[in-house]
């Protein structure tokens, strides 16, 4: 089933439909049932992982006061088994989908339904119902794709929620933005015209080809994922849910750490607050901080020396970045207001580059070939 398929449409369709003919009082039950119809029919095996890390989030979150000892044994049995399923999964060539091949959506409920327990155990939240965090969790708009949405944000919209034909009308408008990026911008202009562009190269130019096909595939990268998020969003704005966002123009940021502020936004945030936070406070060191969130980044991803090497690269730009930043700022002011945006665009586009780079280390066969594209790219014209 993909996100761009007729039958993703019907169930969209459905939802929201029957969502809106039943009482308020039935429509949290609706959309739980329709979830995991959802998934019985496309993943089997998914509605009964969701089922069992619903049961044992419920089982670790509903004691009046949460200890460690509960808190670390049901996030210890949900990450065992994300690893279970993740420890040498090859993904597809699309490397970007893969949370599209079973089990369904379990990186994504896995996170939530630790972001539940560790904040039960912080006290930042009220003993839950089972209703109110089955009905977190089995969120239609937001299993398959993301955002990793937050349980407060759910239970405000929860009582707020209401019918809004302005509402409806920007969800319709997002979700058609959504399908725009993803057909329009990634399929046919990346990934056609742009890809008929770079088979016109010839042969002979290969740091050319190499780097044009960089270029694509981050570009296409970027359409692809950010135009999902948008059709998640508008689902939600649909059913009266406000769920956060998950892009602000990462492409445009002027360096690393802004990039990673603004690209898959829910899952940066959910590390530099559950990992970052956890890891400096333990050795007082944000560099270990860095390196340990962004590792976590890439393994999420997929559990493989290619994340692995991808998460590390990350976590050394951003903390090259942190460490030069001082430097930066002094050369900033002392650059003439005439050239200030050149610089900034300069900036733009060396972050950019980097991020770009980053994804040959994904897409290569083996990080050796990852190294030899490096070399073909940077030294062939010397």
């Amino acid at each position: 089933m993909h996100v761009l398929s007729v039958t993703w449409l019907l169930w969209m369709w459905l939802t929201v439909s029957l969502y809106w003919l039943v009482p308020r009082e039935g429509r949290g039950l609706v959309l739980i049932a329709l979830t995991a119809a959802f998934l019985v029919i496309h993943d089997p095996r998914s509605v009964v992982l969701l089922s069992a890390f619903t049961l044992i989030t419920h089982g670790a979150a509903r004691a009046p006061t949460v200890t460690t000892r509960m808190a670390v044994t049901a996030i210890g049995t949900m990450v065992a088994v994300l690893f279970l399923f993740k420890v040498g999964q090859t993904v597809q060539e699309d490397w970007l989908l893969h949370t599209l091949v079973i089990p369904l959506g379990l990186s994504y409920y896995t996170f939530r339904c630790i972001h539940v327990v560790l904040e039960r155990l912080k006290g930042h939240l009220p003993t839950l119902s089972f209703r109110d965090l089955a009905g977190y969790l089995f969120f239609l708009p937001t299993l398959v794709v993301g955002p990793i949405h937050r349980i407060d944000d759910y239970r405000r919209d929860v009582v707020r929620q209401r019918f809004d034909s302005a509402l409806l009308s920007e969800g319709a408008e997002r979700i058609l933005y959504g399908y725009a990026k993803i057909a329009i911008l990634g399929n046919v202009l990346v990934e056609g015209q742009f890809g008929a562009l770079i088979a016109a190269v010839p042969e002979d130019h290969e740091a050319l080809v190499l780097y044009l096909t960089t270029v694509q595939t981050g570009l296409n990268l970027y359409f692809q994922f950010s135009g999902f998020s948008d059709i998640a969003i508008g689902f939600a704005l649909l059913l009266g849910f406000r769920v956060i966002e998950n892009f602000n123009w990462p492409y445009l940021q002027s360096n690393i750490s802004a990039f990673w502020r603004s690209w898959h936004i829910s899952l940066s945030q959910w590390c530099r607050h559950y990992i970052f936070g956890t890891v400096v406070s333990m050795t007082r060191s944000p560099t270990l901080g860095v390196l340990a969130t962004m590792i976590t980044i890439g393994l999420w991803h997929e559990i493989s020396l290619r994340f692995l090497l991808w998460g590390t690269y990350h976590g050394l730009g951003i903390i090259v970045w942190q460490r030069t930043a001082r430097w930066g700022e002094r050369l900033d002011r002392m650059t003439p207001a005439a050239l200030a945006g050149p610089v900034h665009v300069l900036k733009v586009l060396l972050t950019v580059h980097f991020v770009w780079f980053g994804f040959v280390i994904l897409t290569a066969e083996t990080p050796l070939r990852a190294l030899d594209t490096f070399r073909i790219i940077f030294l062939s014209w010397m």
